[in-house]
């Protein structure tokens, strides 16, 4: 009997293992980040695309809120340690959802844009400018995520990932 039951203990604690994968969260501007937004993921920074503001509100705070002259859409700024975290709400009700996530960090130190590049689509529409002027910017979209890049010199050519938008 002590032996089915060890045999019994020992299945349960491997199938509730099992059960427990590592989640793969779009934080900060990293290739993890980007892996987990091109396999499907709609979470950035934490807020989810469809997830009640009011819940947002709750852990986040207020933060800085304005609206659009034209439509029902909300804006939400929350400054953070890593950047500017910008979120669109659908409307200033109760029932108001997340629509729109936008990140943009403070460090240039993400994954350059040919890692980037890599990882997205073969259909993503792809952008890149160098300018010893004006400084070096590029853009990358795949659906409904799109990824901005930039130097910290107009003479440095390694386009770095500083900025991610994912909308509904």
């Amino acid at each position: 009997m002590k032996k089915y039951l060890c045999v019994l203990m020992v299945l349960g604690m491997m199938i509730a293992c099992l059960g427990v994968t590592p989640a793969q969260a779009a934080t900060g501007n990293t290739i993890q980040s980007v892996k987990a937004l091109q396999t499907g993921d709609q979470v950035l920074e934490s807020v989810k695309i469809g997830q009640r503001m009011k819940d947002v509100i709750r852990t986040k705070g207020k933060g800085i809120h304005t609206m659009s002259a034209y439509s029902d859409e909300q804006y939400y700024e929350y400054r953070t340690d890593e950047g500017l975290l910008r979120i669109t709400a659908n409307n200033n009700k109760a029932t108001a959802k997340v629509i729109r996530v936008s990140m943009s960090y403070n460090e240039v130190t993400g994954p350059t844009y040919q890692e980037v590049q890599k990882q997205v689509h073969d259909t993503a529409i792809q952008r890149a400018h160098y300018n010893n002027v004006t400084g070096n910017t590029g853009y990358i979209a795949d659906g409904k995520v799109s990824y901005q890049f930039t130097t910290t010199h107009p003479k440095d050519k390694q386009l770095k990932l500083y900025r991610i938008d994912l909308e509904a």
